[in-house]
Order: C-alpha cells, then sequence, then structure tokens
C-alpha cells in the first residue's frame, strides 16, 4: 500500500468511528447508570466479562470504575472483571468447559446486591451468554455492551447499548468509550 492509500484508510476509519459515537442509541446508557447507581448504594459488585478485546477492555473498566470514581467519603464503586484471574479461568476451562469460565465464578461469588456487565462485539460468545443466562437465573440486572447484529446476547441482557457496525476496532474503541463517559459523569457528579 502507498502512503496516500494508508492515509486515505486512517481517514475513513477515524469518519466511521466518528460518525458511530455520533448516532448509536444513547437513551440505553441511562439504564446502564441505573444500575450501577443501585449496585454501589447496595455495596454490591458489577461483574464483568469478555473475550479477546473485550476481556482487555473488562479488565479496564475495573480501573475507571475504582480509580476513576472514587472521592473520599463516598461510597466505592465496586467492579471486578470474570477475565482477570487467568489461574481460575483455565482451571474451568481445562476442566469444566470454556463456555463455564465466566458463569462458575459467577455461582462462586454473585450475590443479590450485584450486577454482570457483559461485553461482546459479536454477542455470540458462548461463555459470555451463559454468564447472561445465570445472572439472570439469579435475578440481578444484566447489561450487554454488543456490536454488529447484537448475537445472542441481545436477546438475553436486560439492558443493551448495540454499536451496529460491522467493524470490530470501532466497536471495541466504542465499548471502551461508554465506560469512560458514565464514569466521568459519576466521578463529576460527587463534585
Amino acid at each position: 500500500m502507498a502512503d496516500n492509500d494508508f492515509q486515505a484508510f486512517i481517514t475513513d476509519y477515524y469518519k466511521r468511528f466518528s460518525q458511530t459515537l455520533l448516532s448509536f442509541d444513547k437513551g440505553p446508557l441511562k439504564d446502564v447508570l441505573d444500575v450501577f447507581d443501585t449496585v454501589v448504594a447496595r455495596g454490591g459488585v458489577v461483574w464483568v466479562a469478555g473475550n479477546g478485546g473485550s476481556a482487555a477492555i473488562a479488565n479496564h473498566m475495573v480501573c475507571d470504575a475504582g480509580k476513576g470514581t472514587h472521592v473520599d467519603g463516598t461510597a466505592p464503586f465496586r467492579m471486578m472483571s470474570l477475565a482477570a484471574n487467568v489461574p481460575l479461568m483455565t482451571a474451568i476451562g481445562n476442566d469444566i468447559s470454556y463456555d463455564a469460565v465466566f458463569s462458575e465464578p459467577l455461582k462462586y461469588y454473585l450475590t443479590d446486591k450485584d450486577a454482570v456487565l457483559l461485553v461482546s462485539s459479536s454477542g455470540n460468545s458462548a461463555n459470555v451468554i451463559e454468564a447472561c443466562k445465570y445472572a439472570n437465573e439469579r435475578g440481578v440486572p444484566t447489561v450487554a455492551f454488543v456490536g454488529f447484529k447484537g448475537g445472542a446476547l441481545k436477546e438475553h441482557a436486560t439492558h443493551v447499548v448495540h454499536i451496529e457496525i460491522e467493524n470490530y476496532g470501532i466497536v471495541e474503541d466504542t465499548h471502551q468509550s461508554l465506560i469512560h463517559a458514565v464514569t466521568q459523569y459519576m466521578r463529576a457528579r460527587k463534585g
């Protein structure tokens, strides 16, 4: 590829990314904020899961939720990534199945004070869907950040933020921005 092809590609990527940021339905973000606020008020935890790039987003979210919203004298926003404990994931994957790597830890840790946030570009990751189903069975709120057509996860989660574009990078970039926007708002309103 020539340099001008690269520049055109980059310009097109950011144009599509910008259009996506401006055009997706932001209404469900209020529901996400309400879920987070309820979990904080109850002293619970938001458990978050995702595969691949979405696992990295899940891990990054923990930083934004904890340190990013902390103000002395206020209740902490507790978020834990189910993708962060590699030994536990590999033990479950080896001994039970990879489809259970997120739902099985929820059996150990999930309480009625909690919520579960699932991140999946395709919305079709079996292990994320299983975690969503388990959380639904337990009656805790489920939030899904999905892309593409939304996949099966879009049908299972209680609250869905759908980034409808057929590009993994743009979906993941947008998913990361969702938690930045929501947690920055949570921090800003604390003064």
